[in-house]
């Protein structure tokens, strides 16, 4: 062998030496990647023929006295379908999802009571129906079966078939068959926090056919499947729900489904907030929160916000679209004549809800007096379009068309319901929504572009929109309320966008006549760019989050570069602009991903004192930069935090004690603040290493 050969085997040798620790760690960082989660709502609006009204409880004039002040009462029913799940998914939706989900609304609104047990109408084979003595009668014959989405009403929650003849003369009631078995319906019933067996007792089983028929002690049913539908095969959808009949005195829905998809459906615990959120989410739908129930909202006196046809007592019916028609008092279009686009101004159109209580809401929240309502949701087609709130608007409401991050049941949306004319709502239970808080009327009524270029020209922060591309590296940044590290979400797509869509005239580092390309990663907002929660991801696998109370966050110690801790009183902080650096004794690390970070945090003695590792940094003035040199795991970790205001993070702790932010001083010499040294010297590792390597070259030396 030359001497040639051989120094090339001892370089070699000793570069992996070099390396050999990092190999694996490296490979995963370079392998990360991130991704910005979203679930879309698929929630379809039952056309007419596919809902049964005039359920009879109660007379009208006798429902309409009463005070809306019982606590709505839901009672949920399986179908076989979901006691075929995987026994962890059918454990997660029977005993956490379903049960919090109920007792959310069962707190958070209140109803008329409903006087005795809901029976169902059954379905009639046309949509010819007569009304006599307040009950539908089909023609001649009911359907033999009765569904409400993908389950069939068992047949003692059904009224007797009520049927006329063809001229709508000798009206009576069929009698029921007896001995038919609800095959698909399971003998237990969730209603609330409790379980218990509809079948009962031997004692009940005596009880009188008359005695164990309908729904007792409830104000809502709510029928419920697992079943892989053509509409959970669409991707991403972990549940759909509507409603399927409404009572006959003021047309508040009775009755509805919700079928959970089996494949979509996930047990890991940082998924559990997404599942809980979308399952209430989907609830709110069968309860009220539809385009296909506009029609038949009520005033506060219980009468209708809508006109009625004399023949049916319905609101008109919308032929094309199978939902019936709404009046100006519950949605209106509103014009905005100069909706500032990539080059100019267009005229663009949007449908608001303008009920009273939203109406209040909505221009409280954007602090703006001259919002005329709410807007809604014009992307999507069927299902998404007019029955969610506008993504552009209210991106993290929970009644968007697709759940981004930290979903909120917010005042408006609980204002929604009470506007129905059928609910109270409790607002303890709801949730305050930052997007958008008190940004003004240049906000709520104008395009994001808009708003990007008056910021701009203040030299102000343009969040909750934002300007910057994603790209690699990246540049991570904090949400308004510092509860997240976020991304800008602005990207490259594929082709131009439809010019009410463009926002951008040039970008940074972007070739001229591209930026028609560039926009936000949600079209249901409009494509406008904003800060986004994201997932890290190792080969397509979910390794975290960036919210930063959520424990789990926190980054594997091999490459948590920046010491950053995650947790319950965890908020996000800027880096400064140096990037974060990492060395051993036997390499040096630059972390190119950077920008902000989840830290640990304590209000004490009128400071504010960041966490970052071990050590504990006192904050003397805003956008202080904390020079932080701390050693960890044989690595010495170098970086910048900047300190926010005292009065941003510790104003409202300080003042619930009693206690203020003292004003801004000089920060003490960066000598008395933490400052590690790397001790480097030869441990067993390397001389083990000098020792193979030493062996390696006697061993070569020997085959020369």
């Amino acid at each position: 062998m030359s001497a040639l050969t051989l120094r090339s085997y001892v370089r070699v040798f000793c570069v992996l030496c070099f390396v050999l620790e990092c190999v694996v760690c490296e490979d995963f960082v370079n392998n990360l990647q991130t991704s910005h989660h979203s679930v879309h709502c698929t929630h379809e609006h039952p056309k007419a023929d596919q809902v049964i009204r005039g359920v009879h409880i109660e007379p009208a004039h006798i429902v309409k006295k009463r005070s809306i002040d019982q606590p709505l009462r839901i009672s949920i029913f399986y179908d076989h379908s979901v006691y075929r799940l995987e026994p962890k998914k059918f454990e997660m939706i029977n005993n956490t999802i379903l049960p919090e989900a109920v007792r959310f609304w069962e707190e958070a609104l209140k109803v008329r009571k409903t006087g005795g047990p809901i029976l169902l109408n059954r379905k009639c084979p046309t949509r010819q129906v007569f009304i006599r003595g307040g009950r539908s009668h089909c023609i001649d014959a009911c359907s033999p079966d009765t569904m409400c989405g993908e389950v069939r009403v068992p047949e003692h929650h059904l009224n007797p078939c009520y049927v006329c003849n063809s001229t709508g003369h000798n009206c009576r009631a069929l009698p029921r068959v007896k001995g038919i078995p609800d095959e698909e319906l399971t003998a237990s019933e969730i209603s609330g926090n409790s379980v218990y067996d509809t079948q009962g007792t031997d004692e009940k089983e005596e009880e009188t056919e008359e005695e164990t028929l309908g729904v007792e002690n409830t104000d809502f049913v709510l029928y419920v499947s697992a079943v892989e539908t053509e509409r959970c095969r669409r991707g991403l959808t972990v549940a759909y729900a509507s409603h399927c009949q409404q009572e006959a005195a003021l047309d508040r829905p009775v009755a509805g489904h919700a079928n959970f998809c089996p494949g979509e459906l996930s047990t890991k615990y940082r998924d559990m907030p997404s599942v809980l959120s979308t399952v209430k989410h989907e609830m709110l739908h069968a309860l009220g929160f539809s385009v296909s129930l506009f029609g038949f909202y009520r005033d506060e006196n219980g009468d209708p916000l809508t006109e009625r046809r004399p023949d049916t007592g319905n609101p008109p019916l919308d032929e094309e679209l199978q939902i019936h028609k709404w009046s100006h008092r519950v949605v209106k279009k509103v014009t905005r004549n100069k909706w500032m686009i990539r080059g100019g101004y267009m005229e663009r159109t949007f449908h608001m809800i303008v009920t009273p209580r939203v109406v209040k809401e909505v221009r409280d929240h954007f602090n703006c007096s001259e919002l005329e309502g709410a807007e809604l949701e014009d992307q999507g087609g069927d299902g998404t379009a007019l029955t969610h709130w506008e993504k552009r608007v209210f991106e993290n409401e929970a009644m968007t068309g697709t759940h981004t991050q930290n979903s909120v049941f917010s005042r408006i949306t609980f204002a929604m319901m009470e506007d129905t004319g059928w609910y109270r709502a409790d607002y303890a239970h709801s949730t305050p929504l930052d997007w958008g808080r008190g940004l003004g009327c240049n906000f709520a009524m104008t395009s994001c572009k808009q708003w990007l270029n008056t910021q701009r020209f203040r030299r102000k922060n343009p969040a909750p929109f934002c300007e910057r591309v994603k790209g690699d590296p990246l540049r991570t940044q904090c949400s308004p309320r510092r509860n997240a590290v976020v991304l800008c979400n602005l990207v490259r797509h594929d082709t131009i966008l439809p010019r009410k869509y463009q926002h951008f005239d040039i970008l940074p580092n972007v070739p001229a006549g591209e930026a028609a390309m560039y926009g936000g990663s949600v079209s249901l907002a409009d494509y406008c760019p904003y800060l986004q929660e994201f997932t890290w991801r190792h080969k397509n696998v979910l390794i975290r989050g960036s919210r930063c109370s959520y424990e789990e966050n926190t980054p594997n110690s091999e490459v948590n570069f920046a010491l950053e801790n995650y947790g319950p009183h965890s908020k996000c902080f800027d880096h400064s602009d140096r990037v974060w650096e990492q060395k051993s004794c036997r390499q040096i690390r630059e972390w190119q991903h950077w920008g902000s970070g989840c830290y640990k945090y304590k209000c004490e003695s009128g400071r504010l004192r960041i966490v970052v590792g071990n050590y504990t940094y006192t904050c003397y003035f805003a956008n202080q930069v904390l020079q932080v040199r701390i050693v960890q795991s044989d690595w010495l970790h170098r970086g910048g935090v900047v300190c926010p205001p005292c009065r941003e993070m510790c104003g409202a702790e300080f003042a619930s004690r009693g206690e203020y932010c003292k004003g801004g001083e000089e920060a003490p010499p960066p000598n008395l603040y933490p400052n590690d040294v790397l001790a480097c010297k030869a441990d067993q590792t390397y001389l083990a290493a000098i020792l193979l390597m030493s062996a390696i070259l006697i061993t070569l030396t020997n085959c020369m």
